[in-house]
């Protein structure tokens, strides 16, 4: 095809207006530009400086650092009144003139360290050339009750601007993030390795307390921290009852069982009751949280989830009369009743014994992981290899977790009773784990003395302590803890 001069000129113009209007709809889209403006305009908002004072005790963990319009800050404080006070100058090196939209700040950290952020807010304008300076303080809460182990908070700001065509943005102060559970736990304690815990022996007799980190034998090998022992400070007030923290789980979830109306309670105050946790027990299969058909002769056919068991009727009763409407606070992280075998075939009336019990009983190595798909309780099928049985997020303790706990048992120490410790509440209450068949069905306990045992699964006379999940993300209003301040989860 032939094209002539003037052709060839057209075409190229054509081109560089395509390459020009690409250019200016990018430009726009970063700068975010509005209105009207020429292609000399410039952009260049960003903070120029950081000063930081100190009040009291109050000192930076690292030097404040910031990148155009982001700043972080981590302080450390000794005593209620101390005080960081940072002074922020940020400018407008541009040719466009610029409004604050929105401030997003967040936080990690101690939650008796308040922050504060005054001289700017939302609708701040701030014209070509011009500066402002505004003040960022953390000050340890001079109201706070309990002094937490050396608390520091890590502090997160951007500032986010916007072309100032004349619009009318409504002043508001930066929306600041309540901590969480999972940090407030995390900071107030000193994790603690348990690798050289001897789990043959109670937390009263070898005087271990506090908060515990493992990854071994854990699900998926992945870090969880545990209470252990006679400790003081894992209260939690949510739904309207009191919980004791169990541990922080490995996807970071806050395993949690039932303490009662009342922190202090004990006894049959600190359960919703008392049940069976099977009506019947002349079969393998009562063992089971859930369970199958009688009689069955082989293992997969007598450990399949058919039929709900009678404490799980009664803990779903629970839930949908008192925790219902919090179902969004809560993790489906899963609850393992552990029918794997040691010994026996597992199926009809024929004696057998399950890991939980050789793990608990005589090898004192309890275990975080769930060996079975099939035996990790979740209402997603989705979770972790979980089954997806369960009708709502709550269940039991495992008996292994009573051992990492503080408790032991009367099969390899000589006096394992341990009042002391935070799961023993005076009564006798079940756990979810299997034990053993011979002539009857037997699950895991703990005891009035706080020592580990089993019972029959017909046993009507123990308690029930219902377990949940807190999902990471929930945050708290206060609390260092303690029964008489515990932590309280936001839920409104």
């Amino acid at each position: 095809m032939y094209w002539n001069r003037k052709t060839k000129i057209i075409v190229v113009m054509l081109i560089a207006v395509v390459f020009m209007a690409v250019g200016y709809a990018i430009l726009s889209t970063n700068l975010n530009i509005q209105g009207t403006s020429n292609l000399t305009d410039s952009w260049g908002i960003r903070i120029s400086n950081v000063e930081s004072t100190s009040t009291g005790r109050a000192y930076n963990i690292s030097e404040p650092t910031y990148s155009n319009t982001t700043m972080t800050f981590n302080v450390g404080v000794k005593e209620p009144g101390d005080k960081m006070t940072f002074t922020v100058t940020v400018q407008n090196y541009g040719t466009l003139d610029a409004i604050l939209e929105s401030i997003d700040a967040g936080n990690q950290g101690s939650y008796v360290i308040k922050y504060n952020i005054e001289g700017i807010q939302s609708g701040t304008r701030l014209l070509a050339g011009e500066s402002k300076t505004f003040t960022i303080t953390t000050e340890f809460d001079i109201n706070a009750t309990e002094i937490p182990n050396e608390p520091v908070k890590e502090l997160t700001i951007t500032l986010n601007y916007i072309q100032d065509d004349g619009q009318s943005i409504t002043p508001s102060d930066p929306v600041i993030s309540a901590p969480t559970l999972v940090n407030a736990i995390l900071e107030d304690n000193e994790e603690k390795n348990d690798s050289n815990i001897d789990f043959s022996k109670t937390s009263e007799q070898d005087g271990t307390k506090g908060l515990y980190y493992t990854s071994t034998n854990t699900q998926g090998n992945q870090p969880t921290y545990y209470f252990r022992g006679a400790v003081e400070n894992n209260y939690v007030s949510f739904a309207g009852y009191y919980w004791r923290v169990i541990r922080i789980n490995e996807d970071s979830s806050v395993r949690m069982i039932y303490q009662g109306t009342t922190a202090t309670a004990t006894g049959a105050s600190a359960t919703i009751g008392t049940s069976a946790f099977n009506e019947e027990y002349s079969d393998n299969t009562y063992l089971g949280y859930m369970y199958s058909f009688p009689q069955s002769s082989d293992y997969d056919s007598t450990h399949a989830n058919a039929f709900d068991s009678t404490i799980k009727i009664m803990l779903d009763d629970w839930y949908r009369k008192s925790l219902f409407t919090y179902a969004s606070y809560l993790e489906d992280a899963g609850f393992c009743g552990d029918r794997s075998l040691a010994a026996g075939p597992g199926y009809g009336a024929e004696y057998s014994d399950y890991e939980t019990h050789s793990r608990i009983m005589y090898l004192s190595e309890p275990q975080f992981s769930c060996p079975q798909s099939n035996d990790l309780y979740t209402y997603h099928s989705s979770y972790s290899n979980g089954n997806g049985m369960l009708s709502y997020p709550i269940g039991l303790i495992s008996a292994d977790e009573a051992m990492y706990a503080g408790g032991t048992t009367s099969n390899n120490n000589s006096s394992p009773d341990n009042t002391s410790y935070y799961l023993s509440i005076g009564i006798s209450y079940w756990t979810m784990s299997p034990f053993i068949f011979s002539s009857s069905a037997y699950v895991g306990n703990i005891i009035a003395d706080g020592a580990l045992g089993a019972s029959e699964v017909n046993n009507a006379m123990l308690g029930v302590r219902p377990v949940i999940n807190l999902k990471s993300s929930v945050e708290i209003s206060g609390g260092d803890g303690t029964s008489s301040n515990p932590y309280v989860v936001i839920t409104n």
